[in-house]
């Protein structure tokens, strides 16, 4: 694999920040055909006839250059001729990115952007849907849910198509607010619900312990981002010298993030053995084992919801899959694709671009893209619940769960 890439396995297409999109390196190959039919007929189905797409691309441009009533900049084509061979694709994992939204996505790597705090996709009846808020987010704090649809922006109306132009109009000056107009389920009908967002810069630690009683320990973990695992292990060994003989791994709202992170992780909670097996387009098969951990033994309980994804489906599958631990909660979000980042260097910029390369599946063979995964205990939160986790534990059934079973 290129060093310079990375491999994501997130659910978010956009958080809702400074942060717009991911920038990744360009790799190309030549796929040749599996029969023995050459002609040019065939071969002209299999490939992309260049001396066509130049001559339209220079008709294109000669008759806007001629014709088009408003100013243009030609670097703003270019960079739509790649944004465009990558929606062709109709793979919404799968973008180009321009030199300022790599930047923007190493900076959320790295832990802190501006922004509203939330990460999204597109749901299947065509809007933007949260993944998740950011925990401490302005977006948390007002209040909004994973699975919420956003509808409208300050008054005006967004579906899923406009994913990228949403993105524009709740980026801006920190301080100022927004009004994110959400559809909920609410009593059983699906209601409009305007929710005041006021924009922040975003510290986004991804890791929070808590010793709780009975001598359980409790990490939440937000995302997979690069110092995760350092942060996951310090927390670990605080746990364990406050006398922490259990622990409960809380995945819930986390939409994934690098499996590297991810991998180190489980390497200390697992003992060896699988814990994704990737498959690409020409059918071969990559395994991502673990190693021996240091806590294998140690009694636990892993909470998820609808709105963990992704690298947390990872996680969570492979602990239920090797019976290293109960799931609690609800049916994960299903996202079950990899992307990997490509850096792609025009002259002297930093673009590049983020495409699907695989398809991952727990250690037994579940498949993750579009199902999820199912918990042992299924328990739901109450509709009125706006705040989960320990800090209002008394209206948190799924983490009061957790606790029952480990009594």
């Amino acid at each position: 694999m290129n060093k310079k890439a990375k491999i994501l396995i997130y659910a978010c297409i956009i958080v809702l920040t400074s942060l717009v999109s991911f920038n990744f390196g360009l790799r190309s190959s030549n796929n040749s055909l599996s029969n023995n039919t050459t002609t040019n007929e065939k071969k002209e189905s299999k490939t992309l006839n260049f001396d066509r797409v130049n001559k339209n691309i220079s008709s294109l441009v000669d008759l806007i250059d001629k014709r088009y009533l408003h100013d243009f900049k030609y670097e703003d084509i270019e960079e739509g001729i790649y944004k465009g061979i990558l929606e062709s694709l109709n793979d919404k994992y799968s973008e180009f990115f321009n030199e300022k939204e790599y930047k923007e996505l190493m900076d959320h790597n790295s832990g802190e952007f501006s922004g509203v705090g939330i990460q999204v996709g597109v749901s299947d009846d065509g809007y933007i849907e949260v993944i998740a808020p950011i925990k401490g987010s302005p977006a948390d704090i007002s209040g909004i849910k994973a699975g919420d649809k956003i509808s409208k922006i300050n008054g005006n109306v967004f579906l899923g198509k406009d994913l990228d132009k949403a993105v524009k109009v709740m980026r801006g000056k920190v301080g100022e607010t927004v009004v994110i107009t959400v559809k909920r389920n609410i009593d059983g009908k699906e209601q409009d619900v305007d929710i005041k967002v006021t924009r922040a810069v975003i510290n986004l630690d991804s890791v929070y312990p808590k010793m709780l009683e009975n001598n359980i320990g409790y990490i939440l973990v937000t995302n997979f981002q690069e110092k995760t695992d350092e942060d996951f292990e310090k927390a670990l060994k605080e746990l364990k010298d406050k006398g922490a003989t259990k622990l409960i791994l809380d995945l819930r709202n986390n939409p994934g993030g690098l499996l590297d992170s991810t991998l180190n992780i489980a390497n200390m909670l697992m003992n060896k053995g699988v814990l994704i097996t990737a498959r690409d387009k020409n059918g071969n098969v990559e395994k991502y084992e673990t190693q021996d951990g240091t806590l294998t033994d140690i009694p636990m309980v892993t909470l998820i919801n609808k709105g963990s994804a992704s690298a947390s489906e990872v996680m969570s599958g492979a602990l239920q899959d090797r019976k290293r631990s109960i799931l609690v909660g609800e049916n994960s979000y299903g996202k079950g694709v990899i992307q990997q980042i490509f850096p792609f260097n025009v002259e002297t910029k930093q673009e590049g671009l983020k495409i699907t390369i695989a398809e991952f599946f727990t250690p037994k063979g579940h498949k993750i893209h579009e199902k999820g995964i199912k918990p042992d205990y299924e328990v739901k939160i109450p509709e009125n619940v706006k705040k989960i986790g320990v800090d209002n534990l008394e209206n948190d059934t799924q983490l009061q769960k957790a606790i029952e079973l480990l009594k």
